[in-house]
């Protein structure tokens, strides 16, 4: 147990992965801050947190999972994305702050799908008609999400203006 004062470890999901595959298929849950800007708004690196459970059978979109890709070296790349789109036999997962889409994977690159999260030092629920609008919204808004984040960009810029 740790003694007061002391940081908590942090660890890359590289590090961790085989542990959270083997505790997902056990039927247990994993917890993790996730790092990065890909899920604003909807979560901040390091001070949010989301629960991952073993993932369903059948993925719907909008769900957000843990899944990896391989980078140009042939290395692991561990993401946590939403599910926007499923084409044949492939899952098209993207940020919620991206423009753009990961490559597509395999049902086998998922580790786990998030069944809860912490945002904002709050426990929000994924049943809630907040979250279930704002998820729809960002799977429908995928194709033309550049030009959304643009839009936003400039609202905030004379929104900052105007409020200092």
């Amino acid at each position: 147990m740790a003694g007061e004062g002391t940081r908590p470890h942090i660890a890359a999901l590289e590090e961790l992965s085989g542990l959270f595959a083997e505790k997902l298929e056990e039927g247990g849950t994993v917890a993790f801050s996730p790092r990065g800007t890909s899920m604003l708004p909807m979560l901040r690196a390091y001070g949010d947190s989301v629960t991952l459970i073993s993932p369903p059978a059948r993925l719907k979109k909008g769900t957000v999972a843990l899944f990896v890709s391989k980078k140009e070296d042939g290395s692991n790349k561990y993401i946590l994305h939403r599910l926007v789109k499923i084409k044949d036999d492939k899952l098209i997962f993207c940020g919620d702050h991206r423009s753009e889409c990961d490559p597509p994977v395999g049902r086998e690159a998922v580790i786990g799908v998030v069944s809860a999260y912490r945002s904002r030092g709050k426990d929000r629920s994924l049943k809630s008609l907040f979250y279930r609008l704002y998820s729809f919204w960002m799977v429908h808004t995928t194709g033309f999400r550049g030009l959304a984040l643009k839009v936003e960009n400039f609202i905030y810029k004379i929104w900052k203006k105007l409020h200092g």
